[in-house]
């Protein structure tokens, strides 16, 4: 070994190296679309009676590119309370059925627990009913209502279906 100016030389070293290229990472999307589907059309019922029940589907599609979970709620938009609390409101998706009334929507919303995957969709049934047992307080009275659909990832988050606040 040879001494070179203030250290020890030790000569050349073999080294070598390799390189993996083309790395790129990129990003989910969560998307969701909702429409009314085709064969139904928005809630417009001007005079609902005791006893009446009405329909309309909402067509849920999952336009992103993962599995996603879903929630349903239903804002109230403009109404008398008390038809709210006489309003009983059914959502249906798939197997699983909620129903509360619209007063009671206001407190949280329902997750549903089957993942959507992505490019699938889903009729999601809502239906309002008011008791056939009302009484002549709930004459004239008006309730609105939007159908709110959240959706989450479903890849790395556990599913809590069920009624969430």
């Amino acid at each position: 070994m040879a001494l070179a100016a203030g250290g020890v030389y030790a000569g050349a070293y073999f080294t070598s190296q390799a390189t993996v290229g083309g790395q790129t990472v990129g990003t989910a999307t969560v998307e969701i679309a909702a429409g009314t589907a085709t064969s139904s059309a928005v809630l417009a019922v001007p005079s609902l009676l005791p006893g009446d029940t009405e329909t309309t589907v909402i067509t849920l599609e999952n336009t992103g590119s993962e599995d996603i979970y879903y929630t349903v709620s239903l804002p109230a938009t403009a109404g008398d309370d008390a038809l709210e609390d006489a309003l009983q409101v059914t959502v249906v998706a798939g197997a699983e059925t909620h129903t509360r009334s619209l007063t009671a929507w206001q407190g949280g919303a329902y997750q549903y627990g089957v993942a959507l995957g992505d490019g699938e969709s889903i009729d999601l049934t809502v239906s309002v009913a008011l008791a056939g047992t009302a009484d002549d307080t709930l004459q004239g009275l008006d309730a609105g209502f939007a159908v709110t659909i959240d959706a989450i990832q479903a890849r790395n988050h556990p599913v809590t279906a069920g009624w969430v606040a």
